[in-house]
């Protein structure tokens, strides 16, 4: 089968768009995700041979770069979780597939199946964390980036705080399928931690960036 990410955009569109159960919410989060990045990218080449850029002192360049660098990193992460978030659904797929008869077949399916989810609700709380690692990435590129392309900076801020919604929302619809508490507890806790910072950030950020507002 043919990876999602090597798939003409048409095409991965038309597979959402069908009665295919993956891809989903979670690899489309992964691709929303990877395109903030990329914007945000954008708005660095469109900044650092700027005439007002090369003017500000180098440690403000450089932590300019030093963002820009970071964000293409996370990109890559973000935009592996397209295949791996549809992977992930196919391996509960087959879980949920397993005997049921008899005692022994239901323990086992149960079993599989909270594994199954374990592996599936990594993948967007991964996804989250990035987005959480990004917003003071962002913050740092809106700074100091060409205001001639401020637009993108702030259509990337919105990708993204989409994508850690999305996220969410992917995580919480596994955890009644997983049997490990400390598990739970682990990512319950984190994920409150990583959505209640990014929707401080954005928010704060709405308001510096008055294109946010209509």
């Amino acid at each position: 089968m043919k990876e999602l990410i090597n798939k003409t955009l048409t095409d991965y569109i038309n597979d959402v768009d069908s009665s295919l159960p993956a891809p989903g919410g979670g690899s489309v989060m992964g691709l929303v995700g990877s395109l903030g990045c990329a914007l945000a990218g954008m708005v660095g080449h469109l900044t650092v041979n700027k005439k007002k850029f090369l003017e500000l002192e180098e440690e403000h360049q450089n932590s300019f770069k030093n963002a820009i660098e970071k964000i293409k990193e996370i990109k890559s992460h973000l935009a592996d979780i397209i295949d791996k978030d549809a992977e992930s659904f196919n391996l509960f797929m087959e879980a949920m597939k397993m005997p049921k008869e008899t005692d022994a077949e239901k323990e086992n399916r149960k079993k599989a199946m909270s594994e199954a989810s374990k592996k599936a609700i990594e993948i967007p709380f991964n996804a989250l964390k990035y987005c959480y690692e990004l917003m003071p990435l962002f913050d740092t590129v809106t700074k100091y980036a060409n205001s001639a392309v401020i637009s993108d900076i702030a259509a990337a801020y919105i990708l993204i705080y989409a994508c850690a919604k999305g996220s969410v929302l992917n995580i919480n619809i596994n955890i009644p399928m997983i049997d490990d508490n400390v598990f739970l507890e682990y990512i319950k806790t984190n994920t409150k931690k990583y959505i209640n910072e990014i929707d401080n950030i954005y928010i704060k950020t709405s308001k510096v960036i008055s294109l946010f507002n209509v």
